[in-house]
Formats: C-alpha cells, structure tokens, sequence
C-alpha cells in the first residue's frame, strides 16, 4: 500500500510486519522510498496523545539495498549472541 509523501520526502511503498514493544509504541518494517531511493525501514511508531492514530518517531534504522546482506549478518550475529545470554538465565 502507498502512502502520500509526507514532508521529508519518506513515502511508505509496503508494510512487511508490524511488532508491538512498549506500551504505545509499535515496531514498523517497511519498504520505503526517501529522495527517489528505495530502502528498507525498521522504524518506531508511537500512539498519538489523542491516543487515535500512530506517527513515525524519528527512531529508525533505514537500509540500503546495498548493503542489506551485511545488515542481516549483523543481526543473525547479534541473535547468537542473544541466545547465549538467554541461556545462562
């Protein structure tokens, strides 16, 4: 689904998965384009103070295609590490 530009030029392409955190926060995994280039957007959205409603924070991780692969050895070595940790609770 796309959305309008907002003024930062940042328009969602596609939603990939959304994750709850904290209480009125919610973690976005989005395919993004910001000034014409096309990223991946791991980005924190928080609940209006209205409570209606949820904006972008400017808490985020934006990807390059590019450099995607090394994005996801990144991760796949923090989960080792992670699990390491879990473990010796």
């Amino acid at each position: 689904m796309t959305q309008e530009k907002n003024e930062r030029g940042f328009e969602e392409k596609e939603k990939v998965k959304v994750i709850p955190t904290r209480k009125g926060e919610e973690l976005h995994f989005a395919i993004v384009e910001v000034d014409g280039k096309v990223r991946g957007d791991i980005r924190f959205f928080v609940k209006n103070k209205d409570g209606k409603g949820m904006f972008a924070a400017r808490r985020g991780v934006s990807i390059l295609p590019k450099n995607f692969s090394e994005f996801q050895e990144g991760v796949t070595e923090l989960a080792k590490k992670l699990s390491e940790y879990s473990s010796a609770d």
